[in-house]
């Protein structure tokens, strides 16, 4: 076993740009014993640590059947700007993994819907990469007969700032896929649609009453999005948000990222709406 509150050393596999300002870094535990003990759920982030700089959450967008534990990161502050430096082969530390993770068990029989907006799709690569893994283990057809349908709508500000960008068609094989950007530039090639994620609703075709939801993103397009969803019909228990709230110490002893009566990094980042609904809309200081 292993201290998981004791920073212990990766290395950088591999780096791939995915915009101008956000890169995913595959990372390979050094220790082989701690290599094997560390386990991690879709949904739950790492602490990552950079000597002399300091550390930062940041949510493991691999599955956990991927051979390697990846992060998207997005230059942000003085640790990941830290990490934007660093190359294949370079040393980095790890805490972790902290968290509540994506409730797998919610989506089984149930039409799941996931719902993400510009770095928001990190974490939710996770369960997405979870599922395509189910897939290719056991029979599509068996698969698709226990299981309800799989839609993703991602929003992003620009074609430029999609994210993953090379990997939609792969989810292709599991999932309907319906992008939208806030704008594009004229001489862009853009196929998909143009305004708010919201927009996206009315194309997809869904039984409220039993879909599961999984969303993480900017705190305005979240508010809107639950609020559409509610509209139609969604029960409140049935959506769950991944928060993005600033986290410090990833189990609740610093206080920094207390949400109501509740912290982020120890009772979330994944939550159940109608556990928070009575402060989400409680601005972060």
């Amino acid at each position: 076993m292993y201290d998981k509150m004791v920073p212990f050393e990766a290395e950088v596999e591999w780096i791939r740009r995915e915009t101008r300002d956000t890169a995913t870094y595959a990372l390979k535990i050094s220790n082989k014993d701690i290599q094997k003990a560390y386990k991690y759920r879709p949904g739950q982030f790492n602490m990552l640590y950079m000597p002399g700089i300091g550390e930062s959450p940041i949510s493991i967008s691999s599955s956990p059947m991927d051979a390697d534990i990846t992060h998207t990161i997005r230059v942000a502050g003085d640790v990941t700007t830290h990490i934007s430096k660093l190359n294949a082969g370079d040393k980095i530390y790890i805490r972790g993994p902290f968290g509540s993770g994506w409730p797998i068990e919610e989506i089984e029989d149930r039409d799941l819907i996931i719902i993400a907006g510009g770095l928001g799709i990190a974490p939710l690569r996770s369960v997405i990469r979870y599922i395509l893994s189910d897939i290719r283990q056991i029979k599509s057809k068996q698969f698709r007969a226990s299981t309800g349908s799989r839609v993703i709508l991602y929003g992003a500000k620009t074609p430029k700032d999609i994210i993953f960008r090379d990997e939609f068609p792969i989810y292709r094989d599991a999932f309907n896929i319906y992008l939208t950007v806030d704008k594009a530039d004229p001489e862009e090639y853009w196929k998909g649609e143009l305004g708010l994620i919201t927009g996206l609703f009315d194309k997809i075709s869904f039984n409220p009453l039993n879909a599961v939801i999984f969303m993480c993103g900017p705190e305005a397009m979240t508010h809107a999005a639950i609020k559409e969803l509610i509209s139609k019909g969604v029960p409140g228990e049935k959506i769950f948000l991944s928060m993005e709230r600033n986290m410090n110490c990833g189990v609740g002893i610093c206080g920094h990222c207390f949400f109501g009566p509740k912290f982020t990094c120890k009772d979330g980042p994944v939550f159940r709406f109608t556990d928070i609904e009575s402060f989400l809309s409680i601005k972060e200081l």
